[in-house]
């Protein structure tokens, strides 16, 4: 796909979107936060495919980390890189559908933010990983079905006003 100037708009728009919501917006619950930078990193996906979501990720990893108060952990880009590359592959020109949809933030959840970025947590916190495990198994499991009905109802009216305003991938809800 070439990039042009409406692309790299609408990127940006995204970018800024992703690092707003990674910075700021999030509800802090007793038991789990729910943060919503899986939204704007979607929609990135669904419009330009896995490799864009993945680079987007990468960026907005990076300036959220830079911008926020702990700094910057390399090896956690692993992990953002492969969450927009799993939003890219089952989202990308494809109907969004509530199986659609539920398989990839469970993948995604499971892969990404269970598997590895516990992983990450363990080698910055000095703690053991089956230590930290079932608290993340506990909070993915709250917030995945938020981020599916947030992705099944909000992406398909974005794609669609992006459609109309960029000429970008128009929305597949209900194909």
């Amino acid at each position: 796909m070439s990039v042009t100037t409406k692309k790299i708009a609408m990127m940006g728009m995204l970018l800024a979107a992703q690092v707003v919501a990674g910075m700021f917006f999030s509800i802090k619950l007793p038991l789990v936060t729910i943060g919503f930078i899986f939204l704007p990193l979607s929609i990135t996906s669904m419009l330009y495919g896995p490799l864009w979501g993945a680079a987007a990720a990468v960026m907005g990893d990076f300036l959220i980390a830079a911008l926020g108060p702990y700094g910057y952990y390399p090896p956690m880009a692993t992990t953002a890189f492969l969450s927009g590359l799993i939003y890219g592959l089952f989202l990308y020109r494809k109907p969004i559908t509530i199986p659609r949809v539920s398989l990839c933030v469970i993948t995604e959840s499971l892969l990404c933010s269970v598997l590895l970025q516990t992983y990450w947590l363990t080698t910055l916190m000095n703690k053991a990983y089956l230590v930290l495990l079932p608290t993340r198994l506990f909070q993915n499991a709250l917030v995945a079905p938020v981020s599916i009905i947030c992705i099944y109802i909000v992406a398909p009216r974005v794609l669609a006003v992006a459609g109309k305003i960029f000429g970008a991938t128009p929305s597949l809800a209900g194909k």
